[in-house]
């Protein structure tokens, strides 16, 4: 197969295919001919589903990234166990490659937002197949125009290896855990008009003032925080456009009108509701597509609230006025009162506008420290905290202390969470309030 034809086909296809999609129904029609497609060939080929062949979808487990790790080898056609791919991934890594290779299969890893790092395995098609896709999602002029694209990331990524070989797209990769100043000389040299990173990469390129000019730019890896993006668009003039990306797959991307809408072509997206909050859900994912790995009924780890009207983009996919928060971050005030990680940030925001950066975490049962950064303004401690005991208060919660420090130091490769929960047993979503 020639890798470039089969690129050029899948980026076609999928152009054809989302012009096709018109209306919800169009949608859920897609969808029902793409899953029963996936349940005969998991029945017959996923030793793991084996049992649950003939079984109406709604029967099927739920599988979590644990239970998946746990039964690797019963998850994929190949029979590749987890051992086999950690060896392989590692080998890349320690190399500083982008290869993780074994046989016709490409070997990845995820570090995880949390630190629980993810495990996945496809083929050379669904490779080709998966970078049509997200090349026809974000650069609809390719191939007639060509692109010069700047991926930083933490770790290599052999999925963007075959790109390399296209002539309509020259690729230069940096790798994260050697810091940014590192490559401003070969980033400037090469001078990208399309730049990839997670949003902190994204604000520190701008901040050190690298001399590129991208006319694209997307953030992946994290959720794209305003306070992140503000200083991108102002150095750039050009407004990042999310990634929603993980292990587990493609799951959406922003659309020109700025919401993010789940790939619901590729993709059938159960919700499973937060208790007392019906607008909200956290997503059970399957990938529509994928053979070698099954992806099915796969609970994620993200709370996510819907938009309720149609984006006037015209796309009938579902748009997504913003990922709130993970699941294991949402923060207990007290027993049985908790708040979701966005209404956190929006009371430390709305208290403070000046401050270009906090972190508030979670340390122990009604424990929580708020920290800044060196030049924050004076008084931005007691206005802040002050902001979050009252929303404490407001939602019966007592006997708290919040703790203050100044000084924020993150490593730029590890993943950015400005809320977090430290402390262990965090609260399933199904006990979350506001």
């Amino acid at each position: 197969m020639n890798p470039a034809l089969a690129i050029l086909t899948a980026y076609v296809a999928k152009r054809w295919t989302l012009a096709k999609l018109r209306t919800v129904q169009d949608v859920k029609a897609r969808q029902d001919k793409l899953l029963a497609r996936l349940l005969d060939h998991a029945g017959a080929n996923i030793p793991f589903y084996k049992p649950h062949a003939g079984k109406h979808f709604a029967y099927w487990p739920i599988m979590d990234k644990a239970l998946a790790l746990a039964h690797f080898s019963e998850l994929n056609d190949r029979g590749v166990t987890a051992e086999q791919a950690w060896q392989v991934a590692e080998k890349s890594l320690s190399e500083s490659n982008h290869s993780g290779r074994l046989g016709d299969l490409t070997i990845g890893t995820s570090s995880g937002t949390s630190g629980n790092r993810g495990l996945f395995v496809i083929s050379e098609a669904e490779r080709y197949e998966w970078l049509g896709s997200i090349l026809a999602r974000t650069l609809p002029d390719f191939p007639f125009i060509r692109h010069r694209v700047a991926v930083m990331m933490a770790t290599g990524n052999a999925l963007y290896e075959t790109t390399e070989q296209s002539r309509r797209l020259a690729f230069g990769f940096y790798d994260l855990r050697h810091g940014i100043a590192t490559h401003r000389e070969a980033m400037e040299a090469f001078a990208p008009d399309v730049l990839v990173a997670p949003p902190k990469a994204l604000r520190a390129l701008a901040e050190q003032n690298f001399r590129i000019k991208p006319v694209h730019i997307f953030a992946g890896g994290e959720v794209l925080d305003p306070l992140d993006a503000v200083p991108v668009t102002g150095r750039y003039g050009v407004a990042p456009r999310s990634i929603y990306q993980a292990t587990e797959g493609f799951l959406g991307m922003t659309c020109r009108c700025g919401m993010i809408h789940l790939n619901e072509d590729d993709m059938l997206i159960e919700r499973e509701p937060v208790e007392g909050h019906p607008d909200r859900f956290v997503p059970i994912i399957t990938d529509l597509r994928r053979r070698t790995q099954a992806m099915i009924r796969y609970r994620l780890n993200d709370i996510l609230l819907p938009s309720p009207y149609r984006c006037a983009c015209g796309s009938p996919l579902q748009a997504i006025e913003r990922i709130e928060g993970r699941c294991d971050d949402i923060i207990e005030v007290s027993e049985g009162v908790t708040l979701m990680p966005d209404a956190i940030r929006a009371v430390i925001l709305d208290a403070e506008r000046r401050l270009e950066d906090f972190r508030f975490e979670q340390i122990g049962d009604r424990r929580f420290r708020l920290r800044l950064s060196y030049d924050a303004p004076e008084e931005s401690e007691e206005k802040v905290t002050g902001a979050l005991r009252a929303l404490f208060e407001r939602h019966g919660g007592t006997g708290f202390t919040i703790q203050t420090a100044r000084g924020i130091h993150e490593p730029i490769a590890g993943k950015l969470r400005r809320i977090r929960r430290i402390t262990p047993g965090a609260p399933t979503p199904q006990t979350a309030a506001t």
